[in-house]
Parts: C-alpha cells; structure tokens; sequence
C-alpha cells in the first residue's frame, strides 16, 4: 500500500558519516522543471557513479541523465508521479481499504496528502518512466542537511539514486513492480528495490560492503524494529515532523521499503552474495512483507505465502457492492495490532507466523463493511492472532473458522448473514504453496 516510486525519505539523514556537498554533472533528456547541473561537476559525478557501480556490483550502460528541482516545483512532481503510478480508481480503493481498517482518519484525502507528505520527504529521486535522475533545491539552496553537526547528505542521495538508475538498467524497474498496489508482492518487491540503494548508499557511507561487518545485521534489526522511534528521532531534520505526525501506516509504509529492505538485502547478500541479490530481481522476487521481516523465508526454510482466491459472496452480501480488495501482509497488521496493543513487541509476535491473508471492502447506503480472510502457519499462531485481533475494539468481530482459519469482521450484519458469511468462508478453498527452496550452490561462485 505504497506508490512505487523511488523516492529518498528523510530517514536517510540519520546515517553518521563524512559527506560531500558538489552535485553530478548535466545530462540531455531532462524534463521541463528539472534544471542541469553545473559542467564543473561532471568529475564528481563520475566519482559517485564509480563508488554506484562498485558496492552495488553493477556497472552503467548507458548516461543517467541528471538535474535539479526548485522546491516550488516538487510538489507538481509529486503529484504527476502519485497519478502515474496509481489510477484514480487504485487511490481510492487504497484510502477506502486503509479507512475500513481504521488506519487512517475518516477525514483524510490521499489524493491531496500523499504528495503533500512525499514532497517534505524527497531530498532526490530517480524517474523510471523517463530514466532521469533529480535532486531536490531547497530554498535555502542547499540539500537537506542532517541532524548533526550540519552534515550534507547529498552524496549519499546521489548514490542511493544512481542505485536505482543501476537497477532500472539491469532489471528494468517497470517491469518489475507489481501492477496491484494491493497486494503484498508489492511491498515486497519495494523493498527489495529500496533496500538494494540503502545498502549500496551505507556501504559507501562506510568504505566498506556493510554486509562484511560483524554485528552490523543484529545491530540494524534492532534499530528497525521500532520506526515509531525512528521518525521521533527524525523529527529535528527537514520533513521530519510530517513524518513523525504522519498515520502511523502511512509513516511505516514508507519507511518499510528503506529500512526493513535494507535489512533484508543485508541478509540476502551475507547468503548468497551479489549473485542471490540478483536473482531476487531477475528470477524469484521475495513474494511478501513476512519474506522481508524474516529474509530466511525467502533464501532459507522457504515460506511462500498462501495465495487467497476471493470467493464470490454476491449471494451473500446481496445488494453490497465491492470497492476495494487486496492482502493486509504482516506488516500492516504489525501496525494494526500495535496501534491497538501499544505493545509493539506483543503486536509483532501475533502477526508473526502469517500465512496469507485477503480482505474486501462492501459498501451499501452509505455503510462500509470489511471482510478479511487470514491463514496462519499453525493452530498456535492463529490462536495468538484471534487473541490480538479482539483487542482491535467494538465493531470487530473475530472467528475461528478452523484450526488456521480466522474471519475478522469490521460493519453490521444480521446475525444470518454473518452465518453463511462464515460458511463461505470456511469453505473456500487455499491450497498450500510448494515452497520450493533457491538452490544456493548454483548461484555463488
């Protein structure tokens, strides 16, 4: 539930480190808006594009054509890319499921907010659909600076995007994201993009492939594992108080794709290497947000999400009307259940052990109803979700239909509809993934 551009967050500010301030050198194709960068600079972009080429293992075929962005002109930009990447019908079918869950405020229009957000946020971006790259002129006339010691991140912005320009070329990133934004493949696959220029940008920051060094995936989990945290601490850095005030979905939306990708691209690379990195984007792509928060269900002890066929219920819920439908993936209800827990290590536990899930969203007379569908890997993990989901509060209706089966209910219906709805449900088929495992031989040297 997130648009896919490859948008730089402010979060990036937070990482220490010795930066430079000189921006890359001018390329044709740019669009109207983006102005070239000085000729002078040509030398130290080549030198980011290098340092690009060498932590990320992947080497440039052809001009990254690169620029600047007033600050005036950014929140247009944002605009144009929200609409490119989501139809109107896809945003509203976002905001609708998001509201049925009550993860963001009745009131709230996406349309208007989201880019709103997104431009207090952008500090660079690399374009897919036009294959530019751009920074963001503040109006100081500065990049954004970091919370200490007045620090300019802009070198680590330039690296993190020419990343991007790298996959696009290799991996044709089009392509590659999913076309449901509803869907938890497409949160996976954003952090896989993501976390791939996070890690290429840290390593650079360090000197060093951070993979490499001991402790540095214990230390980062833990750093991760609160982002309600992060965005506080990011609070004195340009864009950081919109963040922090953000829903908090919105605010771990976006900042999953940056830093549990980054953690899960550390894992994958301390696998398998360059080599099982690459096969994430070229063969077998992680297939859920669980695959992320836990990257040995991807590359190790394989746990492929149960895929949901939605049942037709129009016998059941006759004279409602569909308007959104999509999967819920463990990192939203992570937050669904800590936003409702305050307990952020009893609300991961209970997402902990997802197996799949589908929800829809009905709308008849002005009343919303959502029905959502979850498996889980076993009776206990299922036990530990029904026992968290009751906590969700009045208008929540939560049922085991079996052993790994549970219906959560959020709207009115009569007592015999909520009858068959359960039928129904119960009934449906979700036949297990093959879990077939990467053969990690074959790939590295």
């Amino acid at each position: 539930m997130r648009p896919s551009r490859t948008f730089l967050l402010v979060f990036l500010c937070l990482l220490p480190g010795p930066l430079r301030a000189e921006t890359p050198a001018p390329a044709p194709a740019l669009p109207e808006g983006v102005a070239p960068l000085p000729p002078e600079s040509a030398r130290h972009f080549q030198e980011l594009l290098e340092a690009a080429e060498k932590y990320r293992g992947l080497t440039a075929r052809r001009p990254i054509p690169a620029g600047t962005l007033a600050e005036p002109e950014l929140r247009k930009k944002m605009s144009e890319a929200v609409g490119e990447d989501l139809t109107p019908l896809q945003l509203k079918a976002i905001e609708t499921s998001a509201k049925a869950f009550g993860l963001i405020p009745e009131s709230l229009d996406l349309s208007r907010y989201l880019p709103d957000l997104l431009a207090s946020q952008v500090a660079g971006f690399y374009d897919p659909e036009r294959r530019y790259m751009a920074l963001v002129r503040r109006e100081d006339g500065k990049a954004s600076r970091g919370a200490e010691g007045g620090r300019d991140p802009e070198d680590m912005i330039i690296v993190h995007e020419l990343t991007h320009a790298l996959q696009d070329q290799h991996f044709d990133l089009r392509s590659f994201e999913t076309a449901d934004p509803l869907s938890d493949a497409s949160v996976a696959r954003a952090a896989l993009t993501e976390g791939d220029a996070t890690l290429t940008m840290t390593s650079f920051l360090a000197g060093k492939n951070v993979e490499t060094v001991p402790g540095m995936g214990e230390a980062m989990s833990s750093f991760l594992d609160d982002p309600a945290g992060m965005a506080g601490r990011a609070a004195d850095v340009p864009g950081g108080g919109e963040l922090a005030k953000a829903p908090a979905w919105i605010r771990d939306s976006l900042l999953f794709s940056y830093v549990q990708g980054f953690s899960f691209c550390l894992e994958v690379r301390r696998a398998g290497g360059q080599k099982l990195l690459d096969y994430a984007f070229t063969t077998d792509p992680p297939r859920s947000s669980e695959q992320i928060l836990h990257p040995e269900k991807w590359h190790g002890r394989r746990d492929d999400p149960v895929i949901l066929p939605w049942p037709d219920l129009s016998a059941v819920l006759s004279g409602w009307t569909k308007t959104a439908e999509g999967e819920a993936g463990e990192a939203t209800i992570r937050t669904l259940l800590r936003e409702t827990s305050r307990d952020r290590r009893t609300a991961h536990a209970a997402a902990a052990g997802w197996g799949g899930d589908r929800f829809a969203v009905y709308e008849r007379e002005g009343r919303r109803l959502l029905v959502w569908w979850t498996e889980w890997d076993g009776a206990a993990d299922a036990l530990e979700f029904q026992k968290a989901a009751r906590r969700l509060g009045s208008g929540w209706r939560v049922e085991a239909l079996s052993a790994r089966r549970v219906e959560v209910v959020r709207g009115d219906l009569p007592r015999e509809l909520r009858k068959a709805l359960r039928a129904r449900l119960a009934a449906a088929e979700a036949p297990r993934p093959a879990n077939r495992a990467i053969d990690l031989t074959s790939l590295t040297p």
